[in-house]
């Protein structure tokens, strides 16, 4: 009996050195390539806070580029869009027969 548990224990610790060895072969950016997925694995996001990777698009970064906020005190602002991609609206042409209905 007490063979048969020493070897199931024994079992069960090289099972789990082993299952938790296999993301030392894959590289930052592998693991960064999962972060950019909607549901990332428990594992790999234990992964990537024990090697301290910073990730941005996928990548492994040094640094996160800055972005602008659009943010303020009064909520989230949307930037103006440029004036040179607004059409012009054109005139409609005045008919002397102006027939509306309501």
């Amino acid at each position: 009996m007490n063979k048969k548990l020493l070897f199931s224990l024994l079992g069960l610790f090289i099972s789990l050195s082993a299952n938790a060895n296999y993301l030392s072969g894959w590289s930052n950016d592998d693991l960064c390539g999962w972060m950019e997925s909607t549901s990332v694995p428990e594992h790999i996001l234990d992964e990537v806070g024990k090697r301290e990777i910073l990730c941005y698009g996928g990548i492994e970064v040094s640094t996160l580029p800055e972005s602008n906020s659009y943010e303020s005190i009064n909520g989230t602002v949307f930037p103006s869009p440029d004036p040179s991609l607004i059409p012009e609206a054109i005139p409609e042409k005045k008919s002397n027969n102006s027939n509306y209905s309501y």
